[in-house]
């Protein structure tokens, strides 16, 4: 059984009690009671609290101890950082409780998929500090390149992919690899140091998506500007209750429109973002991004032109 089958199974049987948890003994009898489970051997107190640093460590998912006053028992922590891949892997872990419990519902649940096969080996990994080899199918190539010695540091998704982060040596560029293009994802024995200066957070400051962006001219990032999106009422009400990107707020109205500012880094996925709203978002600023969503939208208008009518 993989890392991820476990971590998936100790956060939905706590998850499943509620607010008041479950001592270490009732967590103890289901792993034994459950047949999948006690196939890979008796539950360990020592595997226990391993398992809940690396899935606090992996997935922002804090499982908690407290005292009621006559024991200790453990809960998923309110205070857990709610974070879209934790909103995400505790509402997959729902969404599949209630296959696994309500057959005759299943024919009603419709799960997005995505290509992971390689998710679990990169988990362990991560977690192991090991290198790994595999198979890479870039789109922009039919060449297949054969990597070795890669160090994992962080795996992020976006859009229902999966992005392996790392680099070959800590003097090298961190370079990322969509996980839907990785074959033949393998460890190797080799073992290496985490950078300690690494940082997921810092890396995608100001960034919508995986593309951190780099200037036409300068082999340097795309700096971060103040974004304002004027936008229709109702399309509002979408960016209020799922934002764009974390500094979004909302600043005021122009014309009836509610105006939205944003801290980040007009890249390629943020363009391709405001083109897939269409007519409901207008960029008022920066300028430059004003002109490029221009441009693209000129580009367009020549796939279909008039005489098409």
């Amino acid at each position: 059984m993989t890392p991820l089958k476990k971590y998936i199974w100790l956060v939905d049987t706590v998850m499943r009690a509620g607010e008041t948890g479950l001592t270490l003994e009732q967590i103890a009898d289901k792993w034994d009671h459950d047949e999948t489970m006690y196939e890979e051997g008796p539950f360990a107190k020592r595997s226990f609290h391993r398992h809940r640093n690396e899935i606090d460590d992996l997935f922002s998912i804090k499982i908690e101890s407290y005292s009621n006053g006559s024991e200790h028992r453990y809960r998923i922590a309110d205070g857990a950082r709610k974070e879209y891949f934790s909103r995400w892997m505790l509402d997959s872990i729902a969404a599949n409780r209630i296959l696994a419990d309500c057959k005759d519902t299943a024919q009603f649940i419709s799960l997005e998929s995505c290509n992971d096969t390689a998710l679990p080996v990169l988990l362990q990994a991560l977690k192991e500090q090991r290198m790994v080899k595999f198979q890479y199918h870039p789109f922009w190539s039919d060449r297949t390149s054969n990597l070795f010695n890669f160090q994992p540091h962080a795996l992020k998704m976006f859009e229902r992919r999966w992005y392996l982060i790392g680099h070959y040596a800590p003097s090298k560029p961190h370079l990322t690899y969509g996980l839907d293009r990785i074959t033949d994802c393998r460890l190797q024995d080799d073992h290496y140091e985490r950078d300690p200066n690494f940082d997921l957070d810092d890396m995608f400051d100001g960034v919508y998506g995986i593309d951190r962006g780099r200037s036409e001219s300068k082999d340097t990032e795309i700096p971060i500007e103040e974004v304002w999106l004027k936008v229709d009422p109702y399309q509002a009400n979408y960016l209020r209750s799922l934002k764009l990107h974390s500094s979004q707020y909302e600043i005021g109205e122009k014309d009836g429109y509610p105006i939205f500012s944003l801290r980040v880094r007009p890249t390629y996925d943020f363009k391709q973002k405001l083109l897939s709203l269409g007519s409901s978002v207008e960029v008022l600023k920066p300028a430059s991004l004003r002109k490029l969503m221009r441009q693209e939208i000129a580009t367009m208008m020549t796939k279909y032109p008039k005489d098409d009518e």
